[in-house]
């Protein structure tokens, strides 16, 4: 008993020290630094954000016109569903400075999100890891910075050639993002195909039908972006109490099994016993 508490109190403090090992206080400085500095940020971009109506107002001298403003209410808090759908679901993605970097330069989920993911699959790191936001946060800042470039760079040639270049790339427009999200799909259908087959062709149902009765146009990629998270939730609900039911029954199988060989091993052990008394009453009738 000494002998078994003894071993008992040396796991404990081993796993202890793995526990401590695994707190690493450099990590969690890393983490309260990036929240403390993405809030800062967040609240100075939402500043500059709301200062350009603001000076636009009071260089033309006029005003808002609350008519029109009370109209887009009900659109405006679809949009702002939208973006707290997307700040939880994206989050174990694009990582804590990642987050706030992409909410504050945008252009989330055609841009910033396939940079993380590209780089989180040629690095191969694991999510929730220190290499993993180290990694997405380097993704994603550079991403901002190429875009911005791109921009200052194409804004040139758009300022000269205006009209000639929305021509040309009007019938391109409508693909791009599709073509984006074609992408990650194929990419998540490789590595999860058990879990995402199922939401994918629900999602096609869904938007067949929401086009065959006349409302294609709400089918946007934003709606069925959320339309599929709620059917990856209940698809994968599904599937893990089905693993869980499969489970308790291959146990139970198992037990049964386990029950039935251990039966078979003390029948035969008896039948090897009563063989053996067989044997020596048989010797013994032989001696006499």
């Amino acid at each position: 008993m000494k002998k078994n508490n003894k071993m008992k109190s040396a796991k404990n403090k081993n796993t202890a020290a793995t526990e401590i090992k695994e707190l690493n206080p450099g990590q969690i400085k890393y983490n309260n630094d990036m929240h403390k500095l993405g809030r800062v940020f967040t609240w100075i971009a939402l500043a500059l954000i709301s200062l350009v109506p603001i000076f636009t107002m009071i260089s033309t001298k006029s005003g808002p016109d609350w008519g029109s403003l009370a109209k887009t209410i009900l659109f405006s808090l679809g949009f702002l569903a939208i973006g707290l759908i997307e700040a939880f679901s994206y989050a174990p993605l694009l990582g804590i400075g990642g987050q706030y970097l992409s909410f504050i330069t945008g252009n989330i989920s055609n841009l910033k999100l396939p940079c993380a993911i590209n780089a989180q699959q040629i690095t191969k790191v694991e999510p929730g890891t220190e290499e993993h936001e180290i990694v997405t946060t380097i993704a994603i800042a550079v991403s901002s910075i190429v875009t911005t470039l791109i921009i200052i760079i194409g804004l040139i040639p758009l300022a000269i050639y205006q009209q000639e270049i929305v021509k040309v790339l009007k019938p391109i427009s409508p693909y791009v993002m599709p073509a984006i999200f074609g992408a990650l799909m194929m990419v998540l259908i490789a590595m999860y195909w058990k879990n995402s087959v199922a939401p994918f062709l629900l999602c096609c149902i869904v938007a067949v039908i929401m086009h065959a009765i006349g409302k294609g146009s709400t089918a946007s990629i934003s709606t069925m972006v959320i339309v599929g998270m709620v059917l990856s939730i209940i698809t994968n609900y599904i599937m893990y109490n089905k693993d869980k039911i499969k489970a308790k029954f291959s146990k139970k199988s198992r037990k049964n099994e386990a029950s039935k060989q251990t039966e078979e091993e003390d029948a035969e052990k008896e039948n090897e016993v009563l063989e053996d008394l067989a044997n020596v009453e048989e010797s013994k009738v032989e001696s006499a």
